[in-house]
């Protein structure tokens, strides 16, 4: 799965945007039967609560039915989505350049 960006857009109110992934739901199975997990982009990951917010520095987690660990951004990346979810955001804001 790639990145995904939409760099120099234009919304109706004349501000840029770029789309962050945040969520993402994978199936594995048959249409008749199967089993979905979820992705979910947790929040800024850092020593001490710092801001870091370079790009890969926000927590993944694995999502499975009752179970919830937390997951590298590679992991995310290689999944293979269903339904993806992207936050809209300005690209002025400093943390929409992370993923």
């Amino acid at each position: 799965m790639q990145c995904f960006s939409v760099c120099g857009c234009r919304s109706s109110d004349k501000g840029f945007y770029r789309y962050r992934l945040i969520g993402i739901v994978e199936h594995s199975g048959t249409m008749r039967g199967g089993h979905y997990v979820a992705y979910v982009r947790g929040p800024v990951s850092g020593e001490n609560g710092s801001e870091d917010v370079g790009p890969g520095s926000h927590t993944w987690f694995y999502i499975s039915d009752s179970h919830v660990r937390q997951t590298s951004l590679e992991s995310v990346l290689q999944s293979e989505a269903y339904l993806l979810f992207y936050e809209k955001c300005r690209i002025e804001d400093a943390d929409c350049a992370s993923f």
